[in-house]
């Protein structure tokens, strides 16, 4: 069986950071860019999807309002 080492893992990365700091900050920022420009565009189309259904509830509201408004005055006349 394959038995990892977390811990000496996560070491080695340590020691590497350490030596090599600038291109370790360079592989981080490599990984990480896509990373954020994947969650802006998720949290971009989930700002929009929740102002869509917003919308969409205030129309259906306003709707409700203006059918109970024409079935009142259909009523008094």
């Amino acid at each position: 069986m394959f038995s990892i080492d977390w811990h000496q893992k996560f070491m080695d990365i340590v020691v590497y950071a350490a030596t090599n700091p600038w291109q370790f900050l360079y592989y981080v920022f490599m990984f990480l860019t896509p990373m954020f420009i994947i969650s802006g565009y998720l949290a971009y189309r989930l700002a929009k999807d929740i102002d869509r259904a917003e919308k969409a509830k205030r129309a259906k509201s306003q709707q409700k309002t203006n059918i109970a408004k024409v079935r009142r005055h259909a009523k008094h006349e």
